[in-house]
């Protein structure tokens, strides 16, 4: 809205009757009034308006008349008043005075009717004016809010407010972060007044003004003025510099709203940081709780899932479940089964491998809500597989994984991409006492140890047995050299090649006897492997388990006892027996499917690029007890 400024300003003849009484010169103003004598004070049409009575009118000769004129535009809302005199001549002093006393600013104009109409005519224009550039200040503020919580948000309002207001304008974070500016180069106007936003930024100021020339300013910039207003409530704030050489009625309502919008924006990134910083960390103790688990710390991870969801995993059974995807859609994945069925299972990336999430369904009861939830995710786009394993002792997390691993294989080679492993009778089960005493004398070099040395060694065994030291490592938490230098260690003491499957087959068994060996009493003097799996029982084990693979077309026993042979290279397989590396790799692909293992293609010890469990232990067993193939522990 036009002032009593802008009006004394035009070329009518419109001034103060008083120095002091410039004071009130940003009265807002609509426009002109002239009052005759015959005329009352009608309040409707004298709000914000400059209300003009000629020299001559009486009231302005007798003070009672005076001072209800003036009550009476005061109470109106008039802007000011007005008196008309012939040029040269001044109000009078006693009329001076009962204005003052009324707070009535005083003004004097001539006595051409035709001048008042002029001066009213420029004021409704400028009125009219302001309001057009008012109404596109908000339009262009509208469209600022529909950009409001976008990454590019401060960078938005930052180069609209430069462009509307024709400034040099810079956004600067508390902590010394990049500046956002725009035109480019508007960050060298900060330069002279760091130490003034560093102050503002900190204390409880709301803005400051700086004049340039008083501060060694860059090329160019000795005629800006510089502006810094403090955003938001925080502490430290980011601040608004804003240089222009004048500042404007309209520069000034849009720095007002500007701020008011960056202060949304930055509470809204504040906000993002803070839920990403939540989210991270939520991912973080659930990964924690899969290690404690996958490493057999139930207590540990019990304690730890009771910071998150309490109670979910006081309980005695669990399934686990891994769902496969493109490492590119990994983090959408995750959400994804987060909004499917976190609000009652463990969800989490797969610390071994980037294109697997990992969900424990603690059961009984959740273990179908899991499976239906899990299934609509992979539904929902291709190239996604679930395995899922049977139910386990939350204490077997671990073999609950592998049984999860070897359904996934199997689902990654069927139409419906979802398959649950199929229970079989394992090994270690089956064996008799002898099995105990057996486990307990191989272990000895380990479970001789101090505590936290055995512990932390027989976790990493048992993990780098089932995958690649890199995806242990991952695992467990720690490096790759320390997850080498303890699987090192282990193989020094118990004089094992961990590079020979048929030894890591074997120490895989003794590490799966070890928590019933310990307990077990010595009934039994040591005996070797070979008697140790020399029973009916385990002879029917193996026929049954490798039953599959006699119903195939292919020599699939045939193929898998020359790659054991081989230490499960392919390349040598092939050779060993006259075919080409890809049959090889075809008939292994085919007894994946029919024995639901993952058969590695190479080392097992030193394949770090494999994405998936090695699966070959048992098939070494099995073939180890059987007496018509080669294979001998």
């Amino acid at each position: 809205m036009p002032t009593l400024r802008f009006a004394t300003g035009l070329p009518h003849g419109l001034r103060f009757a008083e120095e002091a009484g410039k004071s009130d010169a940003d009265r807002p103003l609509r426009g002109v009034h002239p009052l005759s004598p015959d005329n009352a004070v009608d309040d409707g049409q004298v709000r914000h308006h400059l209300v003009v009575v000629r020299g001559c009118d009486p009231r302005l000769g007798e003070r009672d008349r005076l001072n209800r004129l003036l009550a009476r535009l005061t109470a109106a809302g008039a802007a000011a008043l007005a008196v008309a005199l012939p040029p040269g001549t001044e109000t009078e002093p006693f009329v001076r005075a009962v204005a003052r006393r009324h707070g009535m600013p005083l003004l004097t104009v001539g006595d051409d009717p035709a001048a008042w109409f002029h001066l009213h005519s420029a004021i409704v224009d400028e009125y009219h004016a302001r309001t057009l550039r008012t109404a596109t200040l908000h339009r262009q503020l509208l469209e600022q809010i529909h950009h409001l919580g976008g990454p590019e948000g401060i960078q938005r309002l930052v180069t609209w407010l430069a462009s509307f207001a024709g400034a040099q304008v810079a956004v600067v974070p508390p902590l010394g972060s990049t500046c956002t500016v725009a035109p480019a180069g508007a960050g060298l106007l900060l330069d002279p007044a760091r130490e003034k936003v560093a102050q503002l930024s900190s204390a409880g100021q709301g803005w400051a003004s700086l004049e340039l020339a008083d501060l060694d300013p860059p090329p160019g910039a000795a005629d800006l003025q510089i502006r810094l207003f403090r955003i938001g409530a925080d502490r430290p704030a980011p601040v608004l510099a804003v240089g222009a050489p004048a500042f404007s009625p309209d520069t000034n309502t849009a720095i007002a709203r500007t701020l008011d919008l960056l202060a949304v924006q930055t509470a809204a990134e504040s906000a993002a940081r803070g839920h990403e910083r939540l989210r991270r960390a939520e991912e973080s103790v659930r990964q924690a709780i899969l290690q404690l688990l996958m490493t057999g710390n139930v207590t540990e991870a019990q304690r730890t899932a009771r910071c998150l969801m309490p109670g979910i995993l006081d309980v005695d059974e669990c399934r686990v479940f891994i769902l496969k995807s493109r490492r590119t859609e990994h983090a959408s994945v995750i959400q994804d089964c987060l909004e499917a069925v976190g609000n009652t299972t463990i969800v989490s990336a797969c610390p071994a491998f980037s294109d697997q999430v990992v969900v424990i369904a603690p059961g009984p009861g959740t273990e179908c809500e899991a499976m239906d939830g899990l299934t609509a995710v992979v539904r929902a786009a291709p190239h996604r597989y679930l395995g899922a394993s049977t139910t386990r002792q939350l204490i077997d997390t671990a073999q609950a994984y592998g049984d999860a691993g070897r359904a996934l294989v199997v689902a990654q080679r069927t139409p419906t991409r979802i398959h649950q492993y199929t229970a079989d009778v394992q090994l270690a089960h089956i064996l008799d006492e002898r099995a105990d005493t057996w486990a307990r004398a191989r272990l000895a070099p380990l479970l001789g140890l101090s505590e936290s040395r055995r512990e932390h060694l027989l976790a990493t065994l048992r993990l780098g047995l089932d995958f690649t030291p890199a995806a242990a490592a991952r695992i467990l938490g720690t490096h790759r050299n320390t997850v080498a230098r303890r699987l090192s260690a282990a193989a020094g003491l118990l004089e094992a090649d961990l590079q020979d499957i048929t030894q890591r087959a074997v120490l895989g068994l003794a590490l799966e006897l070890r928590t019933r060996a310990e307990r077990a009493p010595v009934l039994h003097e040591p005996t070797g492997i070979a008697q140790v799996l020399d029973t009916d029982e385990v002879r029917c084990w193996a026929r049954e388990f490798l039953g599959p693979l006699n119903r195939g077309r292919r020599h699939l026993i045939d193929t898998l006892a020359a790659w054991i042979g081989a230490n499960t290279h392919v390349e040598a397989t092939a050779a060993a027996l006259d075919l080409n590396p890809a049959t090889v790799r075809s008939h292994l692909r085919h007894a994946e499917n029919l024995i639901q293992r993952r058969l590695v293609t190479g080392s097992s010890a030193d394949a770090d690029e494999d994405p998936d469990l090695p699966g070959a232990h048992d098939v070494v067993l099995a073939l180890a007890v059987l007496p018509e193939t080669p294979v001998r522990l």
